[in-house]
């Protein structure tokens, strides 16, 4: 199969409509759509894990693995949706207290590691791909330019997320619907994020 950039767009959003539009149909409670854990966010660990499976697809086992930082990255990103960090601790393994607070020595171990990995990922990604990622955004590169536009994406998505509680300190009170509709747009960013996630890969072997 060519995972042309054209294929890989048109079924990532055939099966994202069609995800979508069977989650407003077999949800019981509609309000559930943009609930963590359901609707728009299970589809998006959805599609950054077929993004995952995307990159040994077009890369191949050897070269995958080599550049084992974009899938652990895209699966680190997926747990994160699903805040599994915060399941194994009270607080959460990326909150400060878990290691400065009395919690149990696990909890401290397991956390460390993780942020070592999440350090190594972005120093790997600082080494081997920033510049190149740079040069290909100036000459234009489509595969380039998708990349650019989902971190735009996520960078509006965790901006606008809890809007209310982060402009609280400032004596501003935002109401109650603006702040759910904001955790709506943060939901919808994401989801878009992982698309444009899955089109910067499709266009690897094609711009490589």
């Amino acid at each position: 199969m060519a995972f042309t950039p054209s294929t890989v767009l048109a079924v990532a959003a055939t099966a994202t409509l069609a995800a979508l539009l069977g989650n407003l149909v077999f949800l019981d409670d509609l309000a559930l759509f943009f609930k963590e854990g359901e609707g728009v966010e299970l589809l998006t660990v959805a599609l950054l894990g077929a993004a995952t499976l995307l990159w040994f697809a077009v890369k191949g086992l050897r070269r995958g693995l080599a550049g084992w930082h974009v899938p652990v990255a895209l699966l680190l990103m997926a747990a994160r949706e699903l805040d599994f960090d915060k399941s194994l601790t009270e607080h959460g393994l990326l909150k400060l207290r878990t290691y400065t607070g009395a919690g149990g020595w696990t909890d401290k171990v397991i956390g460390g590691l993780l942020i070592l990995l999440i350090l190594a990922v972005l120093v790997r990604f600082l080494r081997r791909n920033l510049r190149d990622w740079l040069a290909r955004l100036l000459r234009a590169e489509a595969g380039a330019w998708w990349l650019f536009a989902g971190l735009a994406f996520v960078a509006v998505a965790k901006t606008v997320d809890g809007i209310d509680r982060k402009l609280a300190p400032f004596g501003i009170d935002v109401p109650r619907d603006i702040g759910l509709r904001a955790g709506r747009i943060e939901e919808v960013l994401e989801l878009a994020f992982a698309i444009c996630l899955i089109q910067a890969i499709a266009h690897i072997r094609r711009t490589a």
